[in-house]
This record gives C-alpha cells, sequence and structure tokens, in this order.
C-alpha cells in the first residue's frame, strides 16, 4: 500500500481516551487543518474544533479554507464527524479522512470473507461497498489479542463510497476511516456522515443497532414480508445452475439437454421448490452480453420456448443470466448506446477489467466493456430486452451478473438506477424474481435473492460474519464458480476448476447444484446428496 513519504503534520484531538486526525483531499492535492487557526472546546462528553485555513505540502504551504470537526460521546464510544470548505473555485473535495492513531493489534472478524484477517505490515485498505470479499455493510469489527472487539461503523444513511485502512507506521497501528462524496455531487465543500468508534461485549451487541440503522435507512422489510419476493419464490428449495454455452463456444448443455436435466432432477425434489439458473443461455457466455437472444446451436428460438414451456409444466421457475454492467462493444450501433453508458470513475479514469477466458495467461481480453446501469440509453436497451424475452418465452426470474459492482460515477449515481431498473421490471411483471450477484446492504432493498462472492472459488456467504444482517431480509445461494460433483468443473465459469462442491444448510443459503455436461448421470449418489439437502431445507425453513 502506497502512502506519503513524508511526515504531515495534523492537529490530534483527545476524547474518551481516543485520539484522532482529520486529512481533507481534493482532485489535486492532500491538506490538513492549519492548526494555528482552529478553536477548540471541549467537555467531557463533547469537542468542538473550527478553523480558518489549510496547510499542504506537509505544512509548508496554505491556501483560504474552513475545517470543522464535532466529536461526542456515545454508550459504548464516540461518534465524530466533520466538514470541510476550500475557497477556490477550481478544486472539487473528494474526500475526507479520519485518522484513529494508537489502535490495539488484533484481526478483523467481520468481513464477507469472515475468515479472521491478519493486519499485514504493509496495511489493508477495505473497500465499501464491497460485495464479493471485504465490506458488504460499512461496520468493521477488530478482535483484539486480548479478545475484546473494538468496532469502527460508518452512519450514513446512502450508499457512498467508505474505505476502511489499517496502516503502520513504526510501532503504531492506526484506522483511517475514509469518506468520499457522491462523484455527481463534489464541490468546493464537504460534510461527513458521522463515524462510530466504540467496543462492544459481543458480536450481537455490536451489530444490532447497525443493522437497525440500515434497515431504517435503506427501507429494508423482513424475507417474510417483502412484497417485491413472489409466493412462489418462497418455496424454493433448490437452485440448479445448468451450464449452457462457454466463452469459447463449448456447450455444456443445448436447451433440449437442459429440460432432460430437470425432469431427472423433479424425479428427487419437487417441480415447484427448483430454481433453475441459466448461465450462457443466450450463447457465448458473455461475448454475447448486451445483444440477448437464444441461440442456434443450442436450438434456437424454438427450442428455448419448448426449454421454458416444458420447465413450467413441470412445476420448475426458470432464471436466466443476464449482465447488468458487461457488455459486448461489438455489436451494432455500441457507440450510440454503449458508449455514452461506459463507467467512469471520480477522477474521470474509464473503470474496466478482463478475465482469463481462453487459457491465454494475458487477462487482457478486450470483448467486453463496463456500463453503468444507471445510465438512460443502457437501461432502456437491458431493461427492453429483458422484457420482451420474458413475455415471449415466459420465464419468471431474472439474474443479473456483478450487481453489486460499485463505481462512484460522477455523470450517473449507480445505486440509484439498480433501484430504477429493478423497479421498472416489478412494475412489468409484479411476479418476477430478481437476483443478484454479491451482496451489500443497500442492494437487499432492491434485489431479495443474492448470489454469494467467492475469492479464487473458495466460497464466501453473506449469513456467515453475523446471519441476522443478511438472513432477515434476504436470501442467498451457491456463486456460479461452485464445482460440479462429477469432476469440479464451473463451467462456463472462468475459475475452471472447483473442489468445493457443496453449499452449508442454513437459513440464508439456499442448497445449490452445478450441473455441465454429464453431472447427473456420472455422478448419481453425489448429487443425491445435494437433493437430499434440498428437501431438508423445505422441511427445515419453509
Amino acid at each position: 500500500m502506497q502512502d506519503l513519504s513524508f511526515t504531515f503534520p495534523t492537529p490530534h484531538f483527545f476524547l474518551k481516551g481516543i485520539e484522532f486526525s482529520i486529512m481533507i483531499y481534493t482532485f489535486r492535492n492532500a491538506y490538513a487543518p492549519d492548526e494555528a487557526g482552529m478553536v477548540v472546546t471541549q467537555e467531557k462528553e463533547e469537542l468542538t474544533a473550527a478553523g480558518n485555513g489549510l496547510c499542504f505540502a506537509g505544512g509548508q504551504m496554505k491556501v483560504p479554507g474552513y475545517v470543522e470537526v464535532h466529536a461526542r460521546a456515545c454508550e459504548n464510544g464516540i461518534r465524530i464527524k466533520s466538514a470541510a470548505q476550500i475557497d477556490s473555485y477550481e478544486e472539487d473535495i473528494r474526500c475526507i479522512k479520519v485518522t484513529i492513531h494508537g489502535i490495539a493489534e488484533g484481526k478483523l472478524i467481520n468481513l464477507i470473507d469472515s475468515r479472521p484477517r491478519e493486519i499485514p505490515p504493509e496495511g489493508l485498505n477495505l473497500k465499501y461497498p464491497e460485495g464479493w470479499r471485504d465490506v458488504g455493510t460499512p461496520l468493521v469489527i477488530l478482535q483484539t489479542t486480548e479478545g475484546r472487539l473494538n468496532y469502527y461503523r460508518s452512519l450514513d444513511t446512502s450508499v457512498r463510497d467508505k474505505r476502511f485502512v489499517f496502516v503502520r507506521t513504526g510501532k503504531e497501528l492506526a484506522a483511517e476511516l475514509i469518506f468520499e462524496e457522491n462523484a455527481a455531487q463534489m464541490s468546493g465543500r464537504i460534510e461527513t456522515p458521522e463515524w462510530e468508534v466504540g467496543q462492544g461485549e459481543s458480536m450481537e451487541a455490536v451489530y444490532e443497532p447497525h443493522r437497525l440503522h440500515v434497515e431504517k435507512s435503506y427501507g429494508l422489510v423482513p424475507w417474510e414480508k417483502r412484497e417485491d419476493v413472489p409466493d412462489w419464490a418462497r418455496e424454493i428449495s433448490l437452485v440448479a445452475a445448468v451450464h449452457c454455452q462457454h466463452w469459447t463456444g463449448y456447450i455444456f448443455n443445448d436447451y433440449e439437454q437442459v429440460l432432460e436435466n430437470l425432469k431427472k432432477i423433479c424425479e428427487q425434489v419437487e417441480g415447484r421448490r427448483v430454481l433453475a439458473y441459466l448461465p450462457g443461455w443466450e450463447g457465448r457466455y458473455y461475448w454475447k452480453y448486451g445483444n440477448y437472444s437464444p441461440d442456434e446451436r443450442m436450438g434456437g428460438k424454438e427450442g428455448f420456448l419448448k426449454l421454458c414451456q416444458g420447465a413450467k409444466e413441470l412445476g420448475v421457475h426458470v432464471m436466466p443470466m443476464f449482465g447488468i454492467n458487461i457488455v459486448g462493444p461489438h455489436f451494432d450501433n455500441y457507440e450510440e448506446w454503449g458508449l455514452p453508458s461506459e463507467f467512469r470513475g471520480p477522477g474521470g479514469n474509464q473503470y474496466g477489467g478482463s478475465v482469463d477466458w481462453d487459457g491465454s495467461r494475458h487477462y487482457d481480453h478486450a470483448s467486453n466493456r463496463n456500463l453503468n446501469p444507471a445510465a438512460p440509453r443502457w437501461q432502456n436497451r437491458l431493461y427492453s430486452q429483458v422484457t420482451g424475452l420474458m413475455d415471449e418465452y415466459g420465464f419468471d426470474a431474472a439474474f443479473f451478473d456483478i450487481a453489486a459492482v460499485w463505481m462512484n460515477d460522477p455523470n450517473h449515481n449507480l445505486y440509484d438506477g439498480v433501484k430504477q431498473l429493478m423497479k421498472r421490471l416489478k412494475a412489468h411483471n409484479p411476479e418476477l424474481l430478481l437476483s443478484g450477484e454479491a451482496w451489500y446492504d443497500g442492494l437487499a432493498a432492491c434485489i431479495p435473492l443474492l448470489q454469494c462472492g467467492h475469492t479464487d472459488g473458495v466460497l464466501h456467504w453473506h449469513d456467515e460474519a453475523y446471519a441476522p444482517m443478511f438472513d432477515t431480509y434476504a436470501r442467498g445461494f451457491g456463486h456460479l464458480c461452485l464445482g460440479d460433483v462429477s469432476r469440479g468443473s464451473t463451467g462456463v465459469h472462468e475459475l475452471g476448476y472447483n473442489p468445493i462442491q457443496r453449499c452449508p444448510l442454513r437459513k440464508g443459503i439456499i442448497p445449490t447444484i452445478t450441473i455441465v455436461d454429464g453431472t447427473l448421470e456420472k455422478a448419481p449418489l453425489k448429487t443425491a446428496e445435494i437433493f437430499a439437502d434440498a428437501n431438508k431445507y423445505a422441511e427445515m425453513f419453509l
């Protein structure tokens, strides 16, 4: 992790034994409050510091500005909020950092990847929202070497960037709490939501106030009372991920074979309890993202219609996969609907990346671009494709790949766009089940069924750190890269092979099976074990 190569003097404040300081960042420079201009008013339970002037270049230079810091005691620690202004129309303030100095050593124990994480010598930078492995709700808990639970949380009421950074300076360990303003609203002034720094007696004691705050902030509704969950979806006890066509064009199951697999599954699990999740249904996985239609090699329109109708006769619900923010730029007129919708970061840089689709090891495939679903032209195109296909073929669930990705786009508020798209889809078909990849707290307000995240095939269950934070409001299922039980194949997913082939049996996690070519025939005993899990899940939780 990179850092300044010199000491930057900043005023330090103390309240209830907690030492902290403030830094301000624009797109041009880093600033600290001018200590000479600050007036500090302090009582036992409260501190206010305010003053004119900002320093930069490690305190060697000054510019006009204003900083205000307010800290107050709370039940378990202190809460800190701050505001800053720079008196230059040429600079927008991007973020404010609160550094908590001299914190105790320990391990982080409540990330989405909930395996206890040591803080390495080079430090650790964790981002919210990051729905796969880091911070799914802006609360980080550090268990000290003595067993105490120290926590750091944001009391923001909207989805905005937070970074939880743990750094070492000499022998000291510090926690940096960074708030970044919504890029579309950045100006020469910034005001942060409150940060809370405290201690708790137990995970429940730390989580419950935070869970209730999040519930109120995003209007979260318990799973059993959610109006956006159709009645049929509450009966699902098995997600069958039947893989179709790989990026390279290799076909695991065509439409006829998908239906045959579903018929065999229904011999062991009631059809009404099965959700058929179809990655690569449209043809070359990811290659055709953004231009969805049944693939001729797999049976064409007639074959896909027969699959959907056959599944309905079995009682099975079909869930095709769509990319909410990934498309192929090789489609006609991309410059009209795609180019204006491409993701940008707050600094104007284009967001992008690739996985290794073909084993070439270069991770530089240019077959996809990243689009913001809040961009009207892309949202309208995706909405029209999903609803048109739904009306034509009669499927009643839709999965949105990479739904939890977050970018602080200055052109369009991503989270608002996701909510708007989901609302439009539900208005078109109130019985539609919405599903997506990965989880952060606000996303559960508009997508009730969420696939888990993973790191190199190790699946991270959203209920693992503290189950009520997730399973009170949503349900999850196994990631696309769950290995099939016949040979560990991940089907269309780029991981290739995964020895992890089975989900834990818990209320928040619907049993999931990966089916590639020959899975049911080659491993009947192992598939029967997962089907037994599905039947047991129905008995225990439905």
